[in-house]
């Protein structure tokens, strides 16, 4: 089982949104160019202070990461993207540190406007709240700062007031707006009634996933399973009844796939399975779909006939999809004209 779920998060980059790949290249750019202008900047000052050398660790090591963020996910969730978080954050604060005069640093603080971005597609709200609390707390440290050294208080809080709003208005406004757009985009992929994925959804997922699959060691499978005598369930229980079943049927195909896929519900009592990873794993997980749900004690228990086949991965990601959901379909009618109750594995 150990072995299972590991081989089912090393599927994860099947899964990576388009936007994700856009969004992960232009942030390794710019912690690369964060990175050489740092590097640059240096010649022009004494390079062999504290501050020269600190600043000099700090590019090198943001060029590093830039180069992790172009050629892997490291940083893109779990602990590679906290670690990142922190090296941004303090990051930041030691470029802004070697700003002078301090009035003219509480400006530099709104830098942290642009890592805010980072905060808010790639970690959790309360991160993003935490980053805004950080980012608030430096610019008024550095507000105090300047005005201890004299700077006209008026003048301070000015530039003050400015940096505040650059760092937490247009961020909740991206918040809010990211939140909404997740949320219609959620509702228009997803079945109403079930919680899966709808036709929509399914091919906006499987489509990339595809895309993705690189090499022999790796595949994407399509399953299409049907409940068996459907109708009767209806007749006999009422919609009401057929309508728990078929979410029961959902939720425990959606237990069975876990993270290395998704379900969708693709017709009345039909569902497609779609599932990446390597190749003897999604042949595993292919095999072992359930095909009897227990109805409990208000519905009655039901059977399925499930075809799966792999895609094609050497045709575009359309092409190979919609060809794979047909093979499988086909798959799938030849074990119900076998009496049902079983899976035929067509790769």
């Amino acid at each position: 089982m150990a072995a299972a779920k590991r081989s089912r998060l090393a599927t994860a980059r099947l899964h990576e949104p388009r936007l994700e790949v856009v969004s992960r290249r232009t942030i390794g750019v710019a912690a690369m160019t964060f990175g050489v202008v740092g590097v640059v900047t240096r010649f022009y000052q004494d390079p062999t202070d504290v501050v020269g050398i600190v600043v000099w660790v700090l590019a090198g090591l943001a060029v590093v990461a830039g180069v992790v963020w172009m050629t892997s996910r490291v940083f893109v969730d779990g602990v590679g993207a906290r670690v990142f978080a922190l090296f941004a954050e303090l990051g930041t604060l030691g470029v802004i540190c070697t700003i002078t005069p301090r009035v003219d640093a509480i400006i530099g603080c709104a830098l942290y406007s642009v890592t805010g971005a980072f905060f808010l597609f790639f970690l959790s709200r309360p991160w993003l709240i935490a980053h805004l609390v950080f980012a608030s707390t430096v610019t008024i440290a550095f507000t105090a700062w300047a005005i201890a050294g004299g700077e006209g208080v008026a003048y301070t809080l000015a530039r003050t007031i400015i940096v505040l709003l650059v760092l937490i208005g247009p961020t909740l406004t991206m918040e809010l707006a990211w939140s909404t757009f997740r949320r219609r985009s959620d509702l228009a992929a997803t079945d109403s009634l079930t919680g899966v994925h709808n036709l929509r959804g399914m091919w906006q997922e499987a489509i990339p996933m595809i895309d993705r699959v690189s090499g022999a060691d790796t595949s994407v499978a399509f399953a299409v399973a049907d409940i068996d005598g459907f109708k009767k369930v209806n007749d006999a229980h009422g919609h009401d009844v057929g309508d728990e079943v078929l979410v029961r049927v959902a939720h425990e195909l959606s237990e069975h796939v876990g993270t290395a896929g998704f379900v969708a519900r693709s017709g009345g009592e039909e569902f497609t399975l779609v599932m990446g990873g390597p190749v003897e794993t999604v042949r595993e997980m292919a095999a072992t779909i359930p095909t009897v749900f227990d109805g409990g004690a208000e519905a009655p228990s039901v059977t399925m006939s499930i075809g799966v086949v792999a895609a094609q991965p050497a045709r575009s990601g359309r092409e190979a999809a919609r060809d794979a959901r047909r093979r499988a379909d086909h798959t799938m009618y030849e074990a119900k004209q076998s009496g049902g109750n079983q899976i035929r594995l067509g790769f």
